[in-house]
């Protein structure tokens, strides 16, 4: 069951990321809109960045799918969902009336209350994918884990 959940959540993450990465480089405005909107940057930079994202987002599926580089790769997954998660939180507390341009034009979700979530549950996923679970059970079970905190 654990390993396939790992099988199932890299595949979910893999498909997020090709398809983000894609949409992205056929359509840069809305997210190109909002790094102009964030950061108050020129318009070719901003350009700049989201192929730079995208083509980053590409290379963590195609990664995550293919199993190259796989340590590396899990980690930077790990560090950008928690950095989309961090984007989303503060979107939201700072009341952000935009698309989150994830997507490209194709963005619909808001700074909100679910976008914490799914990108909560993508953060979920990387960590489940990225931690070697059966050492992490095993540190938990011999109470290793809770004696060391005392």
């Amino acid at each position: 069951m654990e390993n396939s959940l790992k099988k199932y959540f890299t595949w979910i993450l893999s498909f997020i990321f090709i398809t983000a990465g894609v949409l992205k480089i056929i359509s840069p405005d809305n997210t190109g809109d909002i790094l102009i909107f964030i950061f108050e940057i020129e318009y070719s930079t901003a350009n700049f960045i989201v192929y730079s994202l995208a083509s980053i987002e590409l290379m963590l599926g195609i990664g995550l799918l293919l199993g190259i580089k796989e340590s590396f790769i899990k980690k930077l997954t790990l560090f950008s969902c928690s950095l989309f998660l961090l984007i989303a939180i503060i979107g939201y507390l700072d009341n952000w009336q935009l698309t989150c341009g994830c997507f490209g034009r194709f963005s619909f979700g808001k700074f909100d209350v679910p976008m914490i979530l799914r990108n909560s549950l993508l953060l979920f996923m990387a960590i489940w994918i990225t931690i070697d679970t059966s050492k992490f059970k095993s540190l938990i079970l011999s109470g290793s884990f809770i004696n060391s905190n005392k």
